[in-house]
């Protein structure tokens, strides 16, 4: 129930900037879709591997990886604001689910763009695959203070991210939203 009224806080937030810009929520979502073409020659690529080592960034421009990196710290920052979230599980659940959130509404499966394995992909471009929820749950956790791993990273397997809770190993899913001590089911 949480969860559903951050998600319900950054809709909003995210609608009232659109409308102050003059632009429907829905319109500037189609507009967003639209501008996923490849990255103009002229336009200043993200950064490297060394300094992008989740690989959020790789085939992005700069300009895409800021849009990106912009949703994924709202998110964080409501997460982090909700008062009723005590516990590192309660927290990271929540952003699980709305990272979640944000892949239901994504078309699933690879684009010619790779924008699937990105957190550009699931914020922005609408589409994503288990390697881009798991970036963008993972920057979002960036944001929120918590170090994690990549599981089975650039592998034909379901895709999740492992980090410490409470003190304890778990797992955090940004495409099913779901969040535990443990080992991922």
């Amino acid at each position: 129930m949480k969860t559903r009224k951050i998600f319900a806080l950054l809709m909003l937030s995210v609608m009232v900037l659109s409308c102050m810009s003059g632009e429907s929520f829905a319109a500037k979502k189609k507009t967003a879709r639209k501008k996923t073409a490849p990255a103009q020659q002229t336009e200043q690529k993200a950064p490297t591997k060394k300094a992008d080592p989740h690989g959020y960034y790789r085939g992005l421009t700069q300009k895409q990886g800021e849009q990106a990196d912009a949703v994924a710290r709202e998110i964080a920052d409501a997460v982090m604001a909700e008062g009723s979230l005590v516990t590192d599980l309660q927290k990271v659940r929540a952003a699980s689910r709305l990272v979640a959130r944000y892949c239901s509404q994504c078309t699933y499966g690879n684009d010619e763009n790779r924008y699937y394995r990105t957190p550009y992909g699931v914020f922005v471009a609408g589409v994503y695959t288990c390697a881009g929820a798991t970036r963008a749950l993972g920057r979002v956790l960036d944001y929120m203070g918590y170090a994690w791993e990549h599981a089975n990273e650039n592998q034909w397997s379901h895709q999740w991210c492992i980090l410490t809770m409470d003190g304890q190993q778990g797992f955090a899913d940004g495409q099913v939203g779901i969040t535990g001590y443990g080992e991922h089911p």
